[in-house]
């Protein structure tokens, strides 16, 4: 069997994979927030990648099995692994959890008032449900025939810059009005994160047949209020916008699932 590895859409693939474990690598290692910029740069440039591998191999005809599994792999440590570690790294830090397993943690800390809960690393590691359930997103996918014209569930693209975006709003204002509200607060987004990367919502897709009024009014109407609020709030928005995506879909579901 000739199989062709070293394809334009094979090498777009890989550029998402290589900015993924790039940005994974400036999570664990900074911990500070400060290349908070740089590594939403690289996750731009993996769902720009991660956009033009599928367009440009169907444009070259050159579809193949391996560029679906490839896809996939790239897709599981992109958006699989990268927003489980973020989410790890916003429930309180990476390095506070390497010092516990590895039993260096500083006996002099106060757990109750450094992280007000005694069970909190066991919380921070809760972070990789999101992996976990993306891996099981992916797998749904690629076996449900129905999910070429919309998404059944929230897409993990979408899943991580949302996880994304609480990271950088953490970073730069903080969330509500207190260590303990946070907490209670990723807590949630957490559990809501995994319950909508494998629910069975239909969520519209942006593979458009044509581009009537018509046919795509309510993507029209989200892509124009998204970029509004982007320019308005920045990354402040992210949540507010898959809030939106959210709605929106289900407002038009009987649409979608008969586009």
């Amino acid at each position: 069997m000739n199989i062709k590895l070293f394809t334009i859409p094979n090498f777009l693939t890989l550029g998402n994979l290589f900015c993924g474990c790039l940005s994974i690598y400036l999570i664990c290692t900074t911990h500070s927030g400060g290349l908070d910029s740089l590594i939403l740069i690289l996750l731009i440039c993996s769902l720009l990648f991660d956009l033009l591998d599928g367009m440009v191999a169907r444009a070259m005809k050159i579809d193949s099995a391996i560029g679906i599994q490839l896809d996939s792999l790239a897709d599981m440590v992109t958006f699989g692994l990268l927003p489980g570690i973020i989410m790890v790294e916003t429930f309180g830090g990476i390095d506070f959890l390497k010092d516990w397993l590895t039993g260096h943690l500083d006996p002099n800390i106060n757990l109750t008032e450094h992280i007000g809960t005694i069970i909190y690393p066991f919380i921070a590691l809760s972070g990789f449900l999101i992996t976990l359930f993306s891996a099981l997103r992916l797998a749904k996918f690629n076996v449900d025939t129905e999910q070429s014209t919309y998404f059944k569930g929230l897409a993990t693209p979408a899943n991580t810059i949302l996880i994304f975006s609480l990271f950088w709003i953490q970073n730069q204002n903080g969330f509500i009005i207190s260590p303990e509200s946070d907490l209670y607060f990723l807590i949630a987004i957490t559990i809501l994160s995994c319950w909508l990367l494998i629910a069975n919502l239909p969520l519209f897709s942006f593979k458009f047949k044509g581009f009537a009024w018509k046919d795509n009014h309510y993507k029209y109407v989200f892509l124009i209020i998204s970029i509004i609020l982007l320019i308005l709030f920045q990354m402040n928005s992210v949540p507010f916008i898959i809030l939106l995506y959210i709605i929106i879909s289900i407002i038009f579901r009987k649409k979608i699932i008969h586009a």
